[in-house]
């Protein structure tokens, strides 16, 4: 398995477990590690995002969510994949599972078709402060409104607690000056979406990725957003 991401627990309702986010390299399905074996503030053993995992896994008969299971025995990371040459070796990971919008996706998640995918922001994003939020709208005409949702992405929730403890009263402006407005005009963003197990009318962020613009121009894009109306 692949991994894309790891999530902080949200313990008021809607909870969420913490969990490790992934691509299984046997079929190419997004799978949700949940609970994750975690000891004292990250994995054990840590993990990075893009790393591969040997591990053994069984379907999770609590949560309705067609991509959770639980693990089964040790975790064995095995290699790392590189971003070299634009996310060549990444891009074909991501594709499979990009959506039109975060409202599809819960339209997925209430069938219990799917529960998870990516979604391309569009124009700038905002940061919201405490709890950690993000706000956008999708690069689609699906999208029917601005969304604020709660990040329980890992990386993000330990890049703000180190600015707050380096910045004090001023940690929200250096955070959203890197993490907001300004990366969307650097780099290609995508916010991986889930949908919470108790509710799946609600969304939060999983993962939050940032390739280089140059990876895929905008007919690329536009033919692969054909391609996968098609499949669908």
């Amino acid at each position: 398995m692949l991994v894309l991401s790891k999530t902080v627990a949200a313990n008021e309702f809607p909870v969420e477990r913490p969990s490790v986010l992934g691509v299984d390299r046997e079929t190419g399905a997004l799978l949700r590690l949940a609970p994750f074996p975690w000891k004292g503030t990250d994995t054990d053993p840590p993990l990075q995002r893009w790393t591969w995992l040997r591990v053994a896994v069984s379907r999770d008969q609590r949560d309705p969510r067609a991509e959770s299971v639980t693990v089964d025995g040790e975790v064995e990371p095995t290699a790392y994949l590189d971003a070299k040459d634009g996310w060549r070796l990444r891009w074909p990971f991501v594709r499979p599972h990009l959506r039109a919008s975060a409202e599809s996706i819960i339209d997925l998640a209430r069938s219990r078709l799917a529960s998870v995918g990516f979604v391309r922001p569009e124009g700038e994003i905002d940061i919201v402060q405490l709890p950690l939020r993000l706000r956008f709208r999708c690069a689609s005409d699906e999208c029917t409104s601005t969304h604020d949702l709660v990040v329980l992405d890992w990386e993000l929730n330990t890049l703000a607690r180190a600015t707050r403890e380096r910045y004090g009263a001023q940690w929200a402006t250096q955070f959203r000056e890197s993490w907001g407005a300004g990366l969307t005009e650097r780099f290609d963003v995508h916010l991986l979406l889930s949908a919470y197990a108790q509710a799946p009318s609600k969304l939060y962020i999983a993962g939050l990725f940032y390739p280089p613009k140059s990876a895929e121009d905008q007919h690329e894009h536009r033919h692969h957003v054909a391609h996968r109306a098609h499949a669908s």
